[in-house]
């Protein structure tokens, strides 16, 4: 058999047959260098190290170790853009757009909390600018005296002051649901409403008191109303149905449309628009002595107006109001409008009086509305440019002052002024019976000197004092088309008095064919008057905000 030996090696004796084996000892093999004969006799053996673990890294290492990765990843990065000719941009800031609203009543109101609360969610800058003429906010509803502040009976600071509710009754707020829940929703709050007492109600024609019966209908006991049913017959259910129809009709949930045809469509409201009052009362079997002695002169005292020239919804509305209208007492209208216009924080101008707005051009570059404004009662006026403007009062001269061209659109809507008067007496008004309100037929006037009084109604007691003493005295609200006369504070004893002429108070509210728009100009000019079409309570003031704000929003 062949034997293979390594490359260059020759075969030689060995020295290690010559030699003996080495001693047994327990130790491995390995710990032997190789002997020969020329190895010393002394060993030195290699002892082998222990076995050692390497311990885990401190935290502090481990997180150290990661920002330097870190830092030199951001390095690289940095120097890969940089050389590879990235070239970073500036973010560009959006454009803030200047919007103002004149009008500071709850349709102005209602489009600033609007513009303020979706703006945000749809990341639009606004800087809103509020003016209003009054030195309060709050609208027409928001008296104050010649000082500018609240109206105080007998000017008495102590006194509770008169708000809104007294005008209007103490369910103002109860009966507008959409401006409770708006007002809840930025104010985080939630209003609890108490039912009150029912009231007595005496409905004077001439000098006679020819019914007396008590509200809200729903609360009337039955023997009254059988009397009722005795005198007027089927118009007093039938008018009670009425009044359930108008306390129904809630524009919670109205679309936020400009077209007012739509708008009634989606509220079911298009043939109660479109009708005059004297058909739908005639198609619900109300008429006779009911219709002249009790419907009547409840929508007089609402609208200042006769069921001849009204449509049906206002007739129902009417109808409703005067029926709840201090069924329940709960919040307070201005108090929230002026806790809505602080949780916004805009810019708000109070006494300043808007005088024209006109479109011009401001710049080689750009255009703008231009509103000329100044202090009320003063000559000096200013001007302000500003992208998009909401007019949210009925002011009709400042349209003309300003180049519209639909201004047949907002001349179309007329109203009608009342003079509201506060007044105090010593005792309860006792003429027409121990009653908490009155109601005047439109034809009295002829026959009784509280001619032209629509309206007296018990407010409240208020404690005056007299030489070091306090004295109980009866508030009392009358509402009129050309205020109390002076003979007749004379014959009641009017111990205090303050009068105001409402200008707009009530939009005529015949029954309309065509509706203005709420756009007047493609340009960036809006109004809210043009809900008045339809009808006028606070609910439909602050749904036509909400909905000329969306309008202005889109265009953004």
């Amino acid at each position: 058999m062949t034997r293979y030996a390594r490359r260059y090696s020759f075969a030689a004796p060995s020295d290690r047959s010559k030699s003996p084996p080495p001693p047994y000892s327990t130790r491995p093999p390995s710990i032997y260098s190789r002997l020969n004969e020329q190895t010393p006799l002394i060993v030195h053996v290699k002892r082998s190290e222990p076995a050692s673990y390497q311990p885990y890294w401190p935290i502090s290492e481990c997180l150290l170790i990661l920002l330097i990765i870190s830092i030199c990843v951001t390095v690289f990065f940095f120097l890969y853009r940089t050389l590879s000719g990235y070239v970073p941009t500036i973010p560009v800031l959006p454009r803030t757009y200047s919007v103002a609203i004149v009008g500071a009543g709850p349709a102005g109101i209602s489009a600033l909390q609007h513009l303020y609360l979706e703006s945000r969610n749809r990341n639009i800058h606004l800087n809103i600018t509020l003016f209003e003429a009054s030195p309060l906010i709050g609208g027409q509803l928001a008296l104050n005296d010649s000082t500018g502040g609240p109206v105080f009976p007998y000017n008495d600071p102590e006194q509770a002051p008169i708000t809104a509710e007294d005008i209007t009754g103490t369910a103002l707020v109860w009966s507008n649901p959409l401006f409770t829940k708006s007002s809840e929703e930025i104010l985080g709050d939630k209003l609890a409403f108490s039912e009150r007492p029912s009231q007595e109600v005496s409905y004077v024609f001439g000098s006679d008191i020819v019914s007396q019966n008590s509200r809200p209908y729903n609360k009337m006991s039955f023997f009254r109303w059988m009397g009722l049913i005795f005198h007027y017959g089927s118009s007093v259910w039938q008018a009670g149905a009425l009044v359930d129809q108008g306390t129904n009709i809630r524009f919670v949930d109205a679309p936020l449309t400009t077209d007012i045809m739509q708008l009634m469509i989606n509220q079911d409201i298009v043939e109660p628009v479109q009708e005059f009052a004297q058909a739908g009362l005639d198609s619900r079997g109300i008429g006779g002595a009911y219709e002249t002695e009790i419907l009547g002169p409840q929508v007089e005292r609402v609208h200042s107006q006769g069921i001849p020239n009204i449509n049906t919804l206002a007739m129902m509305l009417a109808a409703a109001q005067e029926d709840y209208a201090n069924a329940y007492v709960g919040g307070e209208l201005i108090d929230r409008l002026e806790q809505i216009v602080a949780a916004t924080g805009v810019t708000v101008r109070t006494a300043t009086e808007v005088t024209g707005i006109k479109h011009e051009q401001i710049n080689d570059h750009e255009s703008a509305w231009l509103v000329q404004h100044g202090a009320s009662g003063s000559p000096g006026l200013g001007a302000e440019p500003f992208h998009r403007v909401i007019l949210a009062a009925p002011n009709f001269d400042l349209y003309r002052a300003s180049s519209i061209d639909d201004v047949e659109a907002a001349s179309g809507l007329t109203y009608h002024p009342t003079y509201v008067t506060f007044f105090t007496l010593p005792q309860r008004l006792g003429e027409f019976g121990d009653v908490d309100q009155i109601l005047f037929h439109e034809a009295s006037g002829r026959y009784h000197a509280f001619r032209e009084v629509r309206e007296l109604a018990f407010v409240r007691e208020v404690i005056r004092v007299v030489d070091g003493h306090t004295v109980v005295e009866h508030l009392y609200r009358a509402l009129s088309d050309n205020g109390v006369p002076q003979e007749i504070q004379d014959s009641i004893g009017v111990t205090w008095l303050h009068q105001v002429r409402l200008e707009n108070a009530h939009p005529d509210l015949f029954p309309y064919r065509y509706f203005p728009p709420f756009r007047l100009s493609e340009k960036g000019l809006w109004w809210t008057s043009a809900i008045h079409a339809i009808a006028s309570t606070v609910d439909m003031s602050w749904l036509a905000g909400k909905i000329v704000a969306e309008d202005v929003l889109k265009g953004l």
